[in-house]
Formats: C-alpha cells, structure tokens, sequence
C-alpha cells in the first residue's frame, strides 16, 4: 500500500465523492471503448465524457466536482504507467476517490478502458 500512496498522494485531497451502500452495478455498456482525444492529458487518447458517464452511473457522488473526477483517473493511469500493481491502483483509487475496495476496482475498470493510454 506504501506504492499506492506514493503514486496517487498528490491528488488524495480531489476526492470527487463518497460510494454509500447499494451502488448499482456496472455492466459492459457502461465501461465504454477509448475514443477521442483529451487535451488535459496530452498524447493518451481519452474519453473523458464516457469516462464521468460511468462514474456517475457508479455513484453520482463521485463526479460532483468533474474536473477532480477527471484529475484523479489520470492519476490513476500515470500509476499504471509508472508500473502500479492492479492491486496498488485499487489502493490509489480507494484514497483518491474515498470509496470502499469493490467500487475501487470499478473505477480503476472505468479509468483504464475510457481514460489511460493503450500499451503500446
């Protein structure tokens, strides 16, 4: 867990929401495919409009401040770039986003399919 301090510490005060009990599910249509360009994050290709979709499917507190939404799921790819586990992504969703384990790995689904950088 020390990694995934270290790697989404910066941004652990844009916390975009809390995840309460009974969060709906996400399901295949809601984690949409990477299309689009983000001018915030440079060369990654993005969609960031499906991306905050997803999220507020998730739990509409999560995206109450968008642009911190956003500041936090490209965190979360600069982890993954950096060689983050899945297990430390988690952990830096978990903070950033101060939400339980399970809708942590949701948003780590939610980011990595619509936000971050294919490997190329």
């Amino acid at each position: 867990m020390a990694l995934a301090l270290g790697c989404f510490g910066a941004l652990a005060g844009c916390s975009a929401g809390n995840s309460g009990g009974g969060e709906p599910g996400i399901g295949t249509g809601d984690v949409a495919a990477v299309a689009g360009e983000s001018p915030s994050a440079g060369p990654p290709v993005a969609d960031e409009a499906t991306y905050i979709n997803a999220l507020r499917n998730l739990d509409a507190g999560l995206v109450t401040d968008e642009k911190a939404a956003l500041d936090n799921g490209y965190e979360l790819c600069r982890g993954a770039e950096q060689g983050a586990s899945t297990s430390d992504q988690v952990g830096g969703a978990i903070e950033l986003f101060e939400v339980d384990g399970r809708t942590g790995q949701r948003i780590v689904a939610i980011a990595t399919t619509n936000l971050c950088r294919a490997p190329a």
